[in-house]
């Protein structure tokens, strides 16, 4: 780079040098009112924030690119470049420009924070309902060898760790955690089979070897974490992945952050570290909550039409992230289930004690983020205004819950509510009740509470008053009537006489600027007041952010406390909010135990009743176990399309998981045995991505549950086998049918169109068939959506079709292929039952259907008596000649023929 180069420049000095230590950012360096960009990264935030693309040096042979945004816009492009899976460093000036100015040199600037869709805290860049999760993992093949897979929540400071010991249970973890960033070795970041292990696929960052070492990443945690050794987070010195993969995910997040005095990047709101055990919940996979639309629905992944958008009734966006997070990781333990039921019900039984709590709530503000705001630095007056209210409000509920008899959680809740003293109360002394976003534009403090500031405000304010009757004090002295005091912005303030009388200005007069017709003067009075009046605003500003700073340090060291009392504002509003709607919903608290039955009575689907209205649903019962001998553990569900077989089967699952997340069901009365993991077999998709077909996919999710079910567990399947030739589908329908209640032994609802498979009942007592009640008359059918025992005839399709505005051409033509099917079912049927032998093993053969019913399907199943075979099976071939085999060869062709 020559020496007139126009990167050459200090400016440019410190853009290049910045740039060279963050090579993978977008870099905004603050210039006065704008943060720019320049070069390869200008021409980046022109192209995702449709800014101008200009350049600095436009008569240059080789102009420098240039983009800017103004500086009270970033937080309105941060989202842009981010949501485009850019990572944003931000370069601001470290000093007044007037320093600099009066020195001579560049403004001192440098690298105050980088921004990464895992690592954002600012509450307007986040969504209020959800966690945003770095998650750190020290390898994407945990079929090799155990994965250590860390989460870290910097808006919040919450940090977990958990152990991933296969790519199953790997694509499980990530599910769950939906991680808005990914942190692996380098050697993965390219790895083909990620798309396999997390849809969609989140920005992907990584860290050198040395950073995932077990030795440095133990070493470095505990001083991060101020301990001496790793054994209180339950990680023992063999687990050294879990160890990395926390210490990649921290040494990652504190990359994000401006250093601390001491030079050393630090989180100060960091909550511990949290290991999580599989066993310690009920296990839902990407599968089940894509298809039951727990938390997002498939179509735009909105709450819109989701479990969580029908139950949600929490008043803070903690207490939302918190039902995300029991409603997607429900618990699988008898003891912490019933503390939650009990805390609902005491809710649902005191009606005037939850309202209460829930108006309450509704003052408070997001508490987990705004703590994380402090502690990073990134704090306004407004947020510690809202920080006075929330505690305020967490006051008034702590005096709610004082002096009753209440279950364990809101016992415990209750006793993390205590204030912080005095620190509501000085906040609301020392800042106004609508302080502006920029703690640097001053109007923060209240008058009254700062001497220092109050004076300067008066001065400020009395300016005009004050030289007016300097003027008259001045004029009168020196009796020139003409005398005028006055102020101009490049020379100050100033005293002037006409030429005229000039000569009579008295000694203390100091000439300071000539005119035409005019000589201007300062006297030290006017200077002295000057100082102050120039000064005056700039002054309050920076003592009104010293009383700023001082108050966001005070709440900084209280913290901890801060955050276990959010916990608790948190479980008190999830509580009360799961009580409210079971209250207003009528629904009831299930009998939870280590059985193994499914009995629900009255039972609904919350977010279709939801949809239609109250009163509107049609209630069923559910009866499945797997150990009494009058109740089946899997049953078989026919019925036509559009009938409710699909509602019917997920609002079971959907019970089951509100239940042991600690919520109350939408049914008269509920009880279930303890459930380990929920598996969803439900519709089906081509995953072009993935060179998969639709039937791929399908028979890829019924893999997963072959494999990994147990007799815990609840599988719900939906038309198993369509996706391929019907003799194929329902071949393999029957086989997996056959499995689970054979060998896997769990409860499940299959609802299908093989009406073949309600033939397994008869042999097999474990296996149940249900239909779904139909009424019809003429060519009309209204289907009842009333789940009872038996098997569908049909599956009226074609009325189906006929609802959806098929043409009527089309209806009348499949009519009569069906007519003529049906009556080559019925002739077919009828051959096959003169010759059917006995079979040896009944077992092996479904049974016939009884006597007078009507098959609707062909049967594939039977085998057809064949005389020439018979024939053939008796043979004695070592008894006949060659020319008797040549004539019997010839009898067997033409007996053949006519069979």
């Amino acid at each position: 780079m020559s020496k007139s180069s126009p990167l050459d420049t200090p400016m440019m000095r410190q853009y290049l040098e910045v740039k060279a230590q963050q090579p993978d950012t977008v870099l905004l360096m603050r210039m006065g009112d704008f943060y720019e960009a320049f070069l390869g990264d200008a021409e980046e935030l022109a192209r995702v924030c449709g800014v101008a693309l200009t350049s600095r040096n436009k008569d240059d042979p080789q102009p420098i690119a240039m983009a800017g945004i103004p500086h009270h816009q970033l937080p309105n492009y941060l989202p842009k470049l981010i949501a485009a899976g850019r990572r944003v460093a931000v370069m601001d000036q470290l000093e007044e420009p007037a320093v600099a100015a009066k020195e001579g040199r560049a403004i001192r600037r440098g690298l105050t924070r980088v921004v990464t869709a895992g690592t954002l805290v600012e509450e307007d860049q986040l969504a209020p309902g959800a966690a945003n999760h770095l998650v750190a993992c020290t390898s994407l093949d945990a079929d090799a060898q155990p994965v250590g897979v860390a989460a870290l929540d910097v808006s919040t400071g919450r940090f977990t760790v958990e152990e991933a010991s296969s790519s199953a249970q790997l694509a499980l973890i990530l599910a769950r955690l939906a991680p808005a960033e990914l942190v692996v070795p380098e050697a993965w970041r390219t790895a083909p089979d990620l798309a396999d292990l997390l849809s969609p696929v989140p920005p992907i960052a990584t860290l050198p070897p040395y950073a995932w070492k077990g030795g440095d990443a133990r070493r470095f945690l505990a001083e991060r974490l101020k301990v001496a050794s790793l054994d209180g987070f339950d990680i023992a010195p063999e687990h050294d992945h879990l160890a990395a993969a926390a210490a990649a995910a921290l040494r990652y997040a504190e990359s994000s952050v401006a250093p601390d005095a001491q030079g050393r990047p630090v989180l100060p709101h960091l909550r511990g570290l949290t290991r999580l055990r599989a066993a310690s919940g009920l296990v839902l996979d990407a599968t089940c909550r894509r298809n039951l639309d727990l938390v997002r629905n498939s179509r735009d992944g909105t709450r819109a039409g989701t479990l969580i958008g029908a139950v949600d009734r929490t008043r803070t966006a903690p207490g939302a992230r918190l039902l995300a997070e029991w409603l997607t990781r429900p618990l699988a333990d008898l003891p912490g289930i019933r503390h939650r039921h009990d805390a609902v019900g005491a809710l649902v039984a005191d009606d005037s004690l939850r309202q209460d709590l829930r108006d309450a709530l509704g003052a408070v503000y997001d508490l987990e983020r705004l703590l994380g705001r402090i502690a990073t630095g990134r704090a306004n007056a407004r947020d510690l205004v809202h920080l006075a209210a929330s505690l305020e409000a967490a006051g008034t509920i702590g005096n709610l819950l004082t002096g009753r008899v209440l279950p364990r959680l809101l016992t415990d809740a209750q006793a993390c509510l205590s204030e912080i003293p005095g620190l509501a109360e000085t906040i609301r002394r020392t800042l106004v009740d609508d302080p502006p976003l920029a703690i640097g534009e001053g109007g923060l403090v209240r008058d009254g509470v700062d001497a220092e500031v109050d004076e300067l405000r008066s001065i400020k304010r009395d300016a005009g008053a004050w030289l007016a009757n300097y003027q008259a004090q001045e004029a009168a002295r020196l009796g020139i009537k003409t005398l005028k005091v006055g102020y101009n912005s490049i020379f100050g303030y100033y005293i002037e006489l006409s030429k005229v009388v000039a000569g009579q200005a008295p000694p203390d007069y100091h000439r300071k600027q000539t005119l035409v017709n005019a000589e201007r003067f300062i006297t030290p009075p006017l200077k002295e007041y000057e100082d102050k009046a120039l000064g005056a605003e700039d002054r309050i500003r920076a003592r009104e952010l010293v009383l700023f700073h001082a108050l966001r340090s005070e709440a900084e060291a209280a913290t901890a406390h801060l955050q276990r009392l959010a916990d608790a504002l948190a479980a008190v509003d999830v509580l009360a909010g799961l009580a409210e709607v079971a209250r207003l919903g009528a629904w009831c608290r299930p009998e939870v135990d280590d059985a193994l039955a499914l009995e629900f009575t009255g039972l609904r689907h919350p977010v279709v009743e939801a949809s239609l209205g109250r009163g509107r649903f049609v209630a069923n019962d559910t009866r499945l176990d797997a150990e009494a001998v009058d109740a089946p553990r899997l049953a078989i569900i026919t019925g036509p399309n559009m009938a409710g077989k699909s509602t019917y089967i997920r609002q079971v699952a959907v019970a089951v998981i509100l239940a042991q997340a600690g919520a109350f069901v939408p049914a008269a009365s509920a009880r279930l045995g303890l459930v380990d993991r929920v598996f969803t077999r439900v519709g089906a998709g081509d995953e072009l991505a993935r060179n998969l077909s639709t039937f791929m996919v399908e028979m890829a999710e019924t893999a997963a549950i072959l494999h990994h079910a147990t007799k815990r567990s609840l599988v719900i399947l939906d038309e198993v086998g369509r996706g391929t030739s019907t003799f194929d589908g329902v071949s393999l329908a029957w086989a997996i049918t056959e499995h689970l209640h054979d060998r896997v032994g769990c409860r499940c609802l299959f609802a299908t169109h093989y009406h073949e498979l309600t033939d397994l009942a008869h042999d097999r007592p474990g296996i149940g068939n249900l239909t779904v009640a139909v009424a019809e008359k003429d060519d009309d059918v209204v289907f009842l959506h009333r789940i009872e025992a038996g098997a569908a005839a049909k599956s009226y399709g074609i009325h189906v079709a006929r609802i959806a505005g098929v043409p009527a051409t089309v209806i009348s033509r499949a009519k009569e292929v069906l007519a003529t099917l049906e009556r080559l079912n019925t002739d077919l049927t009828a051959r096959e039952s003169a010759h059917r032998p006995a079979p040896d093993d009944i077992s092996a053969l479904p049974p016939t259907r009884p006597a007078g019913s009507a098959p609707v399907q062909l049967t594939i199943f039977g085998g057809v008596s064949s005389p020439t075979l018979d024939r053939l099976k008796t043979l004695d071939l070592d008894g006949i000649s060659p020319r008797q085999a040549w004539e019997l060869l010839g009898e067997l062709q033409r007996s053949a023929a006519s069979e």
